[in-house]
C-alpha cells in the first residue's frame, strides 16, 4: 500500500483524496450526474515541475435520459486543494 505524503502543510495528501476531489470537482463542473467511472491516471508531478496532482478519469454520465463517456483530465494544486487546470472531451459513445 503506498503510504500519504506526510507534509503538514498538504491538503491533498493520498491519490483517493485527489480521485473523490476530482470526481466533486467533475460534477460541479459539468453539471451531470457520473453513474461510474474509471481510473485513467493519477499521479504527483515533482516538485521542480510544479509539484501538483495530474488526474485523469472516464466518466460515464447521465443527464435526463441521455448517457455519456467523459475523459476529464485536471492538475490539483496539494497544498490548497485548488484545481489549477479542467479539461474535458467526449469520449466514444460505444464505451457505455
Amino acid at each position: 500500500m503506498i503510504k500519504p505524503i506526510s507534509d503538514p502543510d498538504m491538503r491533498v495528501k493520498s491519490w483517493e483524496e485527489a480521485k473523490q476531489l476530482a470526481l466533486q470537482e467533475a460534477k460541479r463542473r459539468l453539471a451531470v450526474e457520473i453513474r461510474k467511472y474509471w481510473v485513467d491516471s493519477i499521479s504527483l508531478e515533482p516538485r521542480s515541475h510544479g509539484g501538483l496532482w495530474n488526474v485523469r478519469l472516464d466518466l460515464q454520465t447521465r443527464k435526463g435520459f441521455r448517457k455519456r463517456l467523459i475523459k476529464v483530465a485536471m492538475k490539483i494544486d496539494p497544498e490548497t486543494g485548488e484545481v489549477r487546470e479542467f479539461a474535458a472531451s467526449a469520449g466514444s459513445a460505444r464505451a457505455i
